[in-house]
């Protein structure tokens, strides 16, 4: 598994002091409806220690900083992409190659 950084999401990484990047499962229900969809956000270094040593994630280092994946059952592709989408003030990152 190879991860790939979008040079805008380093870039943001760096001005925000952040190495760690996490990757959840999160669900909702309304009524009749649910969803689950993946959630993935940059956190810090205590953050990230809580979420191993609590949350059971395990961390896969890379050459520009730490992903955290869930015990929950994923596909990842062999190559994964993370980088940073704008939409007027605000910023999410995006990920391509991890699937439900």
């Amino acid at each position: 598994m190879e991860f790939v950084y979008e040079p805008e999401l380093l870039a943001f990484m760096e001005k925000k002091g952040k190495r760690h990047i996490a990757v959840e499962v999160v669900s909702s229900e309304h009524s009749d409806i649910e969803i689950t969809e993946l959630y993935i956000h940059l956190m810090g270094e205590k953050q990230a220690e809580y979420y191993k040593a609590k949350k059971g994630y395990r961390g896969i280092e890379t050459a520009e900083g730490e992903v955290l994946l869930p015990r929950y059952r994923l596909t990842y592709d062999d190559r994964i992409v993370l980088g940073l989408k704008k939409v007027l003030c605000f910023r999410s990152l995006t990920q391509t190659g991890i699937h439900l």
